[in-house]
């Protein structure tokens, strides 16, 4: 059973999302789970030809278009997470420190024998303290 939901969203790949969402929701739902929603920004490199303050506001931005995602797919009440640094390494980290206890992302659909699971959810999946739920395309 189910308690709490994490739900990993990229703004920039629908794929990350659309059916998930859907899945996420319904899982919530029939647990009676709090659903929460969460965008890692990968780490922004300094590299020194980079303007001070490069990447300021990014966080906003990113968190303005997931709660624009949730708000036309009727979960404007989902809170979101902007995390960022290694993908993986930030869910896990969110994962464990709030005590969820299902994470639910999205896997791209490819052919037959060769599914695809990127690294981040390969290891999520690997190193989750919690059940994972892959939903395919």
């Amino acid at each position: 059973m189910a308690t709490k939901i994490l739900l990993p969203i990229d703004h920039t790949d629908d794929r990350s999302w659309k059916k998930a969402l859907a899945t996420a929701l319904e899982q919530a739902k029939f647990y009676g789970a709090e659903l929460h929603a969460v965008e890692v920004i990968p780490e922004i490199i300094q590299l020194p030809n980079l303007p001070e303050g490069y990447g300021s506001g990014a966080k906003d931005y990113v968190r303005g278009k997931v709660e624009a995602i949730l708000a036309a797919n009727d979960a404007a009440y989902v809170p979101v997470h902007i995390e960022e640094g290694s993908v993986y390494r930030e869910i896990l980290k969110l994962a464990h420190k709030d005590g969820y206890d299902m994470i639910i992302m999205a896997s791209a659909k490819g052919d037959f024998p060769n599914y695809e699971i990127g690294p981040n959810l390969a290891r999520v999946v690997r190193n989750a303290h919690c059940t994972v739920m892959v939903v395919r395309d």
